[in-house]
């Protein structure tokens, strides 16, 4: 999922991003190397199934190759500098698990004027939402799935939220704003449904092209 945050070259977008398609997993005792993306607009891109397909849920306790899956998705996620959220999915991986985080930024305040509710470093197994209300918010995301595009995205401004952590332990609440966005965001991944798909072909931008944007209308 995508935040905006001030750098060097003006603004920077922080990315959020069934059975297996793939399993980089079995037959390794030890991981040398993080798998890669799965991006959907990749023509050459083998895995895209895992996008489009319903993640399958979990059981607990959780069977030894879930738990490694969960430690490296939570390697992918704390490798990266940008990176709000990360949902199996992205990384071949047809499992409903999502490992996220929401903080109390200044700088992402700064261009993130709904981050109202934060969240440490979360895990979150067979998560679900449902809308509180009716009222949606339009802001732009971007997707490490997704390469070099962004565009609008409507959400629900407040949802109801119910999910598991790694041990079982049930957990539910309420997000808004921004970290709304983001736990809606983790599960479509879960759903097979990725952020271009809310979005009008002709409202879709580069990442470049988005930078532009958003630094102009800053100085404005």
């Amino acid at each position: 999922m995508s935040s905006n945050k001030i750098s060097k070259v003006g603004i920077k977008v922080w990315f959020f991003g069934l059975l297996f398609y793939s399993n980089p997993l079995v037959g390794q005792t030890h991981m040398t190397e993080l798998p890669s993306y799965v991006v959907i607009n990749n023509p050459q891109e083998t895995r895209a199934d895992v996008l489009r397909n319903p993640a399958e849920p979990l059981s607990f306790p959780l069977s030894e190759l879930d738990k490694k899956i969960i430690e490296t998705l939570v390697k992918k996620f704390d490798q990266e500098e940008n990176c709000a959220g990360l949902a199996a999915p992205q990384i071949g991986f047809g499992k409903q698990i999502i490992v996220f985080a929401v903080d109390d930024d200044p700088d992402l305040k700064k261009w993130r004027p709904d981050l109202t509710d934060t969240m440490p470093k979360t895990i979150w197994i067979n998560p679900t939402y449902e809308p509180v209300g009716v009222d949606k918010h339009t802001d732009y995301e971007g997707c490490f799935s997704v390469d070099e595009i962004t565009g609008p995205v409507p959400r629900f401004k407040t949802i109801q939220y119910s999910a598991y952590t790694p041990d079982g332990t049930h957990v539910e609440g309420t997000a808004e704003g921004f970290l709304a966005r983001l736990i809606q965001h983790e599960i479509d991944h879960l759903n097979g449904h990725c952020f271009i798909d809310y979005v009008e072909e002709d409202k879709l931008l580069s990442i470049e092209e988005y930078r532009k944007k958003r630094k102009a209308a800053m100085e404005s």
